[in-house]
């Protein structure tokens, strides 16, 4: 029995240790790779060497010797790629919304040069061992060339476990080609494959004619054979396959956590404008945090990431769609990117004015993203101005967006009367009982006593909705969603008519600003416009001669400068701008039955005439 005991044991040790040692030099720092891949490149030739020499050795030494051979030789491929000395001419992601036969492209270009290193050497182990009697290395590179390809075809099909924590930070690129799925076609086929060899091997194995040398033989691919269909499980089975090589991640540095800020709000409520205060004050004061801005624009032409641009954070745009929805895959991926590329110590993400905000709560509490966050504030941007007429509108829209929230912004406070601001603060209040409410004029925070209170019967209800005091005092400054704290968990926010734990995985194809109704147009200001022009043409879009238009923003040349307009609130208005350097004048408009048609030509005739300079 010893024959085929030992030998398994042999091959199952090889392999777990050896890929484990490999994960263990790949989170080493990077100046250790040279000296790695030095190493593992004398083995390679090491191996050559010891192929051709055991090919006609049919001892049980020469089975053991080419098996460790064939191993060596594939530790080789492992080692190039992981350390990014060998991969493909494709490093970084896939663009969003890629699909089919072009992302498959993409992805064979992030491995390509690895493909092909696979394929010339496994030409010269086939060309090292030709007509020996031992082919046992020639086999075991093979099916560990099954297992590698097999898996890999899997894992960008679609598979249950991805295993990401195994991607070292200079290859997270590789995420945007991976896919959760709870299955693919190609799984059961890659599994029936591997079984059937799997038989074969073991009936030769134990075959009455087998010599030592061929029941060792042959116990080793059978081994890896049945290792390949373990990994396969493993990606589809709730496994805890990270325990197996726990020990090997302990050389990677810790992860990093950040602080996540999300500052929601309707259309046209200034969180953009909150966000530029925020980032200001702190730039005032000297530091603090390292900053990243994420920015999430409905319409294709986002306009948010230009008004956010050199104000002392780093920006990274994400045009085109509700954060929720179309970035809810990839908002993991785009966390570790920024992470990675800006080391940021607190990241501020601004999702569009149609954004679910407790879906988008929901997708930040999941494992793959929660692990990367400490603490977790929401706040809520309220258009004071506009708030009896949004909520008139859209009343499940903002309740969900102000239970929700840790901190509540009323801002553009200046444009509601003290009644209007007392009624607006009671009404909040009924939603959420516990969260801080702090008046802003033009995005600046003040203090909540700047809040007015009126005597009689509505203070009254004003001060009915307020909890007793003792349940504030240990939350003073909202009710972050603290990640990290081991005690987050023994003060749960009851306020919050939300489960954050809560199935997210519904479909999506409703899209939040279709429920409203919502379209959008993006246009190109090509020409500096005549500023009474394009204010003339703001009236008119406010007053709908061009359809509802809900939100509009834009930015353009004019008088040899720049300047920045919007409708927000039922409200023109328009201000100088200071442009980053190869800044596009553009305009977004958002709302219901918009006339695509006559907008942009509307636009183009706010250009200067040569008779305005006169």
């Amino acid at each position: 029995m010893h024959l085929y005991v030992l030998p398994a044991l042999f091959a199952l040790f090889v392999w777990w240790f050896s890929t484990g040692l490999i994960m263990y030099l790949d989170g080493l720092p990077r100046k250790t790779f040279r000296l790695s891949m030095l190493g593992a490149t004398v083995l390679l030739f090491a191996s050559f060497w010891g192929l051709q020499a055991s090919s006609h050795d049919s001892t049980l030494k020469g089975a053991y010797c080419a098996f460790s051979c064939g191993l060596l030789a594939w530790g080789w491929q492992e080692i190039s790629f992981y350390m990014g000395f060998v991969t493909g001419p494709r490093r970084a992601p896939c663009p969003e919304g890629c699909s089919g036969w072009k992302h498959f492209g993409h992805a064979i270009q992030t491995s390509l040069w690895h493909e092909l290193a696979i394929i010339a050497s496994g030409a010269i182990v086939v060309a090292l061992t030709w007509g020996g009697h031992n082919q046992i290395g020639t086999w075991t590179f093979m099916v560990l060339w099954w297992m590698h390809q097999s898996a890999k075809l899997n894992v960008f099909l679609g598979v249950r476990n991805l295993n990401e924590e195994f991607l070292p930070d200079h290859l997270q690129f590789l995420r945007s080609f991976l896919t959760k799925k709870s299955m693919n076609l190609l799984f059961p086929i890659s599994i029936t494959v591997s079984m059937v060899i799997q038989v074969k091997l073991v009936q030769a194995a134990f075959a009455p004619h087998a010599t030592a040398f061929d029941a060792a033989g042959y116990c080793f691919l059978s081994t890896l054979m049945f290792l390949a269909i373990l990994e396969h499980w493993l990606l589809m089975l709730p496994l805890p396959a990270a325990a197996l090589w726990g020990w090997s991640l302990t050389s990677r540095k810790p992860v990093t956590t950040v602080e996540i800020e999300v500052v929601a709000g309707f259309l046209g409520a200034g969180k953009t404008t909150v966000l530029r205060e925020r980032i200001a004050q702190q730039k005032a004061g000297g530091g603090g945090p390292r900053t990243v801005v994420l920015v999430n624009d409905f319409a294709a032409a986002g306009i948010d990431g230009s008004l956010l641009s050199g104000q002392g954070a780093d920006v990274v745009e994400l045009p085109n769609g509700c954060i929720c929805c179309s970035l809810k895959q990839d908002l993991a991926k785009q966390l570790r990117t920024v992470v990675a590329d800006h080391a940021p110590e607190r990241v501020l993400i601004e999702p569009s004015g149609v954004a679910d905000l407790a879906s988008l709560i929901a997708v930040l509490s999941q494992p793959d993203i929660k692990s990367m966050v400490h603490r977790l504030h929401v706040m809520t941007v309220l258009d004071a101005g506009s708030f009896l007429r949004d909520f008139g509108r859209m009343p499940e829209h903002i309740e969900a967006q102000a239970k929700l929230a840790d901190e509540l912004i009323l801002n553009k406070i200046d444009l509601a009367s003290n009644a209007e601001r007392a009624l607006i603060e009671t009404t909040l209040r009924m939603q959420n009982r516990q969260a801080k409410i702090l008046p802003a004029t033009y995005g600046v925070v003040q203090e909540a006593s700047a809040l007015p209170r009126l005597v009689g019967g509505t203070d009254a209800v004003v001060a009915a909705a307020q909890p007793a005091p003792h349940a504030h005092a240990d939350h003073v400054h909202g009710h972050d969603h603290d990640h990290g704290n081991a005690h987050a968990h023994e003060h749960p926010h009851e306020h919050h008519d939300h489960d954050h734990d809560h199935d997210h995985d519904h479909d999506h194809e409703h899209d939040h600003a279709h429920v409203m109704d919502f379209e959008s147009w993006s246009g190109v200001l090509a020409l500096p416009c005549n500023p009474q022009r394009l204010h003339d043409l703001l009236v008119r879009l406010n007053a709908g001669q061009f359809g509802e238009v809900e939100r509009l923003k834009g930015i353009a040349q004019a008088g040899g400068g720049w300047v920045r307009f919007d409708i927000a609130g039922g409200r023109v208005s328009m201000m100088a701008f200071a442009a980053p350097e190869a800044e596009t004048a553009r305009v977004i408009a958002i709302g219901r039955r918009l006339d695509e048609a006559r907008l942009q030509p509307a636009f183009d005739d706010c250009a200067a005439l040569l008779s305005d300079a006169a």
